[in-house]
């Protein structure tokens, strides 16, 4: 039997160390870059002048704050879809931010009840308003932070990690089933997809 010499052993173990970091490394690096694709939830078009968004700000970044804030998320999106397809100008900015205002007791009611199913007693607020954002990038695109046209939607403390889509035209994209899109006159199939937009 052919035994390793120690300098050979050390000569291993630095090897293995540094490959060890090497791997680490590009693990944290590929995280980086997941968590840069999911930037916004949008469909791989670009955000377009005149948009709605929805921004949600979870009371904390504490695992039960976020499944809320996914699970009132899914509600908000399902019911603006439901509500945007039955608009006569799909296209319209101007139908789309007045069907928003009537339905703002609605979409209060909404998350209302979706906290008071959770057995959640923290405040919330829905308002639409031009809302500030941050600096996003998604698909190579770096979207600039400013003030946009939104619905916010905030639970309790809105400490927590936000999520935020373009609402109008409808691109906020659920993991479902196809989602018909009609985007300047066309009709475009996109695969429904979920995409976080986390701070």
């Amino acid at each position: 039997m052919r035994l390793i010499s120690p300098e050979r052993q050390d000569s291993l173990r630095v090897t293995f160390k540094y490959t060890a970091i090497l791997f680490s490394f590009l693990m944290v690096l590929m995280m980086v870059w997941e968590g840069q694709k999911s930037d916004a939830a949008v469909a791989e078009v670009a955000i377009p002048q005149e948009s709605i968004r929805l921004r949600i700000l979870a009371n904390s970044d504490g695992a039960a704050d976020q499944l809320v804030k996914r699970q009132i998320r899914d509600k908000i999106v399902e019911q603006m879809n439901q509500w945007v397809s039955a608009l006569e100008d799909p296209q319209s900015l101007e139908q789309a931010r007045a069907l928003i205002r009537r339905h703002l007791p609605e979409l209060n009611e909404l998350v209302a009840g979706e906290l008071q199913k959770r057995g959640i007693g923290y405040d919330y607020k829905v308002e639409l308003g031009v809302v500030p954002f941050p600096t996003k990038m998604y698909g190579g695109t770096v979207y600039p932070a400013g003030d946009y046209e939104a619905v916010r939607v905030t639970l309790g403390a809105g400490k927590g990690q936000n999520w935020w889509c373009v609402l109008f035209p409808p691109l906020c994209l659920s993991m479902q089933d196809p989602v018909m899109l009609l985007l300047k006159g066309q009709r475009l199939l996109l695969p429904r997809r979920r995409r976080l937009a986390e701070r």
